[in-house]
């Protein structure tokens, strides 16, 4: 389910955050209301990028390196797409994967996870396919100033 109006916000938000514009507290309190999920996934998804303790934007030392920029891109780049999220619900999906110590293993994340990162091409998150990563990067909504 594609909620237009709460992509745009989130990309908004999302874009004054990685920017260091914003603060995390504010960032957190923008999440918006809907029933998109890759909002709520990518939201979740930056959380290990930033301290939930103390107030600082994503500058100096909170500064995201080049690679989550890039990976961060990509979420915006989703986020002005009108395309399904089609990927298995799983926490922190943007950071995948992550290193599973004794118990989670025993509890079977570690299996759930190689479900999640077989449920498409898991390099290109939140797109799911080549395709649609190829001709989103070839119409950018934002650039393009269209609807």
């Amino acid at each position: 389910m594609v909620d237009r109006d709460a992509r745009d916000k989130a990309a908004e938000v999302l874009r004054h955050f990685i920017s260091g514009q914003i603060y995390n507290y504010d960032f957190e309190d923008s999440e918006p209301v809907t029933k998109d999920p890759v909002i709520h996934a990518i939201w979740e998804s930056l959380w290990p990028f930033y301290c939930d303790l103390r107030k600082h934007k994503m500058k100096g030392e909170w500064e995201i390196p080049g690679t989550g920029k890039r990976k961060i891109a990509n979420w915006l780049l989703f986020l002005y797409t009108n395309e399904d999220y089609s990927w298995p619900k799983i926490s922190y999906p943007g950071v995948r994967p992550l290193k599973h110590g004794f118990f989670a293993k025993l509890l079977g994340a570690h299996r759930k996870e190689a479900r999640f990162l077989a449920s498409g091409q898991y390099e290109i998150w939140p797109f799911s396919d080549f395709d649609t990563y190829e001709n989103a990067k070839k119409t950018p909504r934002l650039l393009a100033n269209g609807p």
